[in-house]
């Protein structure tokens, strides 16, 4: 190369250099007309020729910009791979420094490559490239790109007229990289203005004042001409179009403000199509208005969405729930036709607007009302609440009302719409069964179920508040004698009346509860101190001595107390319980009527002792896996068939033999081991179950899930990964979940047991018609069963306790449950179900629990012997 480049200098004449440049700038001006990418390859082959460079290439950049960006190049013979292209494809000045330095002065880079910096050499020398030859490109002194000119030999000798040359080529460049820039823009304006009227979905076009189309800037495809410029109204537009721009067109062009609207109507296969334009003058030069622009707007659409919603509002007019609309500040802005019937008075429905919803409510369901609508606004989420609407005050209506919040424009809630149904009886029906389910028949006091629910309350809020909780056991001496001498309606007697004269002497706060038979318990919440509680109990005592009449002859009865303070002597609700409980029997042994506290019975304490050694016994055992699996069945009272059984967990200690479930389930639960000991239990009753499953038996499993596993994040997720390694359906497994931890905790564990409903697992509510607080929620819940707490099945040789059971099954049929009864322990007990439709029962009068290898024989066999 060095040979040739030396013959072409020697060789080369003024003349025929000057000839090669002016063909270069021939090509590089088309370049100001023509940008495609043909013409700049062409220029810069031409430039190279010219310049006698091994390779040309154009770069820009916007004024002051730091990064240059490739437009164009020619290599004649070089090749270079795809990386080293990439490469090129982008240069950074601040690498560059070099360069960027001497071309943003203005001046002309010609330079071996020795002589540049480090980093522009290691991106040079891949390329072979041995010197280099820059020219700015200029726009009005700000550097906009540079033309490179590579040699990969020593470059060639200049004649004197090149420099001049060569900047006539950097200037025609640059006014073409200008060029290009300032049609770009114009194309981005026109494109950017054409989608700013296209996004418009309106028709825009321009009319001279001969009513001639002359502009058209959107069309409507129901128009039948595509091409309107330059047609008359009567030739562009159908009749009713072109009739109301007619008539607009010359009072828009006289009127001074130039505007008017308009109205029509476009025919259509499917429908009318309804129209509203605009139309505004546009005034020339002289600022007279020639011209006038149209702007119409297809709102057949907005049309029949006010139909849909006058059809909506008609269709709400006759539903039976009401639907109203409250202001911020809670008064009534809209109201369906509903609310006169839920007032009971005709035209109640424009009469009660712009009052306040609470003016309708009765007074002790303000603050109700008054808390769901702050949390609607302020949640911004639906919330469903129930109050009483007033209508006579003997009779006020239970509405369920739906609270859902209005947006306003900037996302926020700013008011609320609410659907309002009657639920009176509804209402009346669950306040009746749960009055049934909580409270004693005969005294009318609360009882175990509602008593353990207060208690707990009470032990949360002194948790809160560093108050007391004192509870006493009560129980009745001598009351045998009693039922003896007088009869069982005699002793039902004396209990309602001392049930009486022992709430006399309490606080309104205080809770007397029926704990059964002739025991009762009083639960002394928020005690700031304990130097009234010796009083409280002697007042007790002291007070049932009252006399009560009994057949004519006057009896006097007492009472035996043990009281127990927590936290003082117990730190859960259940060692509460226990404590009062074992103090009670020592005031009996000391010789009935007295009270006895906890306190101050020093051996009692060893009893804590013993309970804290169970409680270390207890982690040995289920860190060692000794816990084991005894099954119960549930037997179909119909055929004696075992359809499923329930997984139960025992506990035989060394020291203490077997251990109540009753006592170490809790002590597992305060302990923390709850989730290891019911993962045990599952994985032995799985591998039994699969066992069973290889020889034949269909039979379903019920596993019992404790609060701390079903809120495990990964529970649903392991439960159906044992299922698979196991080889077992989900289908296979009933979940079982107390109805206490479903229903109060429902908001937390939906997610969970929809993921176990949605997998194929049965969910059965275990202990049903403990969890009174929130039956109404029972319809909502993925449920597939119910079992029946014992304490039901314990009462069902009484006629209220029968009323019970039948109400409680009636509403499972209601809902489509199916229904297991547990402590099923007489084969009278079982008859009166199977007369109820209970077929699925559940206690020791079939069977109790027993190990693996006993239960499967009943499986194989069943218990027809039972039924």
């Amino acid at each position: 190369m060095n040979a040739r480049r030396q013959f072409d200098d020697a060789t080369r004449t003024q003349r025929d250099a000057t000839q090669d440049y002016l063909e270069a700038l021939d090509a590089a001006g088309q370049l100001i007309g023509d940008d495609s990418s043909d013409a700049l390859e062409r220029a810069l082959a031409a430039i190279a020729a010219a310049a006698q460079a091994d390779a040309s290439a154009l770069y820009r950049h916007a004024a002051g910009g730091m990064r240059a960006e490739h437009v164009g190049a020619w290599r004649g013979e070089v090749s270079l791979p795809d990386e080293v292209n990439e490469r090129l494809a982008r240069l950074d000045y601040r690498l560059f420094r070099d360069l960027h330095d001497t071309l943003s002065a203005g001046l002309m880079l010609e330079r071996h490559i020795s002589e540049l910096l480090p980093a522009t050499q290691i991106m040079l020398s891949p390329l072979g490239v041995q010197n280099l030859l820059c020219l700015p490109l200029l726009d009005a002194g700000e550097l906009i790109g540079f033309l490179a000119l590579a040699y990969m030999d020593a470059p060639p000798k200049r004649i004197s007229s090149e420099p001049r040359f060569l900047s006539t080529l950097a200037n025609y460049l640059a006014m073409a990289l200008v060029r290009q820039e300032a049609e770009s823009r114009l194309r981005v304006n026109a494109t950017r203005l054409a989608c700013l009227v296209g996004a418009t979905e309106d028709m825009v076009f321009e009319l001279n004042d001969a009513g001639v189309v002359v502009n058209v800037w959107s069309h409507h495809p129901a128009l039948p001409n595509a091409n309107l410029i330059g047609l008359p109204l009567d030739k562009a537009f159908p009749h009713d179009m072109a009739w109301a721009l007619g008539q607009a067109l010359p009072r828009v062009l006289a009127r001074e403000d130039g505007r008017e609207q308009i109205e029509f109507t476009l025919p259509k296969l499917d429908g009318a199509i309804y129209c509203i334009g605009r139309l505004q003058g546009v005034p020339d030069e002289a600022g007279q208005a020639r011209h006038a622009v149209a702007l119409i707007r297809d709102v057949s659409e907005l049309m029949r969405e006010e139909a849909r919603r006058r059809t909506m509002v008609e269709t709400l007019d006759v539903l039976e729930e009401a639907v109203i609309e409250l202001a911020p500040n809670g008064h009534l802005q809209r109201l369906s036709a509903a609310w006169s019937t839920l007032r009971g008075l005709p035209g109640a429905s424009q009469l009660d607007l712009d009052q306040s919803l609470l003016s309708f409510v009765h007074e002790e369901d303000h603050i109700v009302l008054a808390q769901a609508y702050a949390e609607v606004v302020r949640e911004g989420a639906p919330l469903t609440l129930r109050f009483r609407l007033l209508r006579d005050e003997d009779n006020p209506l239970w509405l369920e009302a739906k609270l859902l919040p209005t947006w306003g424009a900037n996302g926020e809630a700013i008011g609320l719409r609410g659907v309002l149904r009657d639920v009176t009886t509804a209402h009346l029906h669950e306040t009746h069964i749960r009055q049934l389910a909580l409270y004693d028949g005969l005294t009318g006091l609360p009882n175990r179920v509602l008593l353990d629910d207060l208690l707990h309350q009470a032990l949360a809020r002194s948790q809160r508040h560093g108050s007391r909780v004192a509870l006493g056991f009560i129980d009745l001496d001598h009351f045998k004698q009693i039922n003896d001498a007088f009869g069982h309606h005699a002793g039902d007697q004396v209990l309602a009346t001392l049930a009486r004269q022992i709430r006399s002497v309490l606080r309104e706060e205080d809770v007397l509860a029926r704990w059964g038979g002739d025991e009762f318990i009083v639960l002394l919440p928020d005690l700031p101190d304990l130097s009234t509680l010796a009083q409280v109990a002697e007042r007790l005592r002291e007070i049932a001595r009252q006399g009560v009449m009994l057949e004519g002859i006057e009896t006097r009865p007492t009472i035996s107390i043990g009281m127990a303070v927590y936290p003082d002597n117990a730190n859960s609700a259940e060692s509460l319980l226990r404590a009062a409980d074992s103090t009670m029997y020592h005031a009996k042994s000391m010789g009935r009527n007295n009270v006895q506290f906890y306190g101050d019975i020093v051996h009692l304490k060893s009893l804590g002792r013993e309970h804290m050694a169970l409680q270390t016994r207890l982690n040995h055992a289920v860190l060692n896996n000794e816990l084991q699996v005894f099954y119960q069945p549930i037997v179909n009272a119909r055929t004696g068939e075992v359809t499923a059984v329930e997984a139960l967990a025992r506990w035989h200690d060394d020291s203490a033999g077997w251990i109540t479930p009753q006592l170490f389930i809790p002590m597992a639960e305060k302990l923390g081991l709850i989730s290891e000991l019911s993962e045990q239990i599952t994985v032995q009753a799985l591998t039994k179950l699969k066992g069973w499953r290889s020889r034949g038996l269909k039979q379903r499993l019920s596993l019992n899930v404790s609060r701390n596993l079903l809120f495990s994040p990964r529970f649903v997720r392991n439960l159906i990964a044992l299922t698979d390694e196991y080889s077992l359906r989900p289908d296979d497994i009933i979940v079982e979940v107390t109805e206490s931890l479903a229903l109060t905790d429902q908001a937390r564990q939906s997610r969970h047991l929809r993921g176990l409903h949605e997998a194929g697992f049965k969910i059965a509510i275990d202990d049903f018609g403990t969890g009174y607080s929130s039956l109404s929620q029972l319809h909502e819940m993925p449920i597939d069963m119910l079992k029946v707490d014992l304490s039901f099945t314990a009462r069902l040789n009484s006629e209220a306790g029968r009323r019970i059971m039948q109400a409680i099954v009636q509403m499972s049929q209601a809902l489509g449950l199916e229904v297991v009864v547990e402590g099923v322990e007489t084969l009278s007990a079982a008859r009166f179900l199977q007369g109820l439709g209970v077929e699925k029962m559940q206690g020791f009068h079939f069977s109790e629990p027993m190990p693996a290898g006993v239960c499967e024989l009943h499986m194989q066999l069943g218990l027809d012997g039972k039924v």
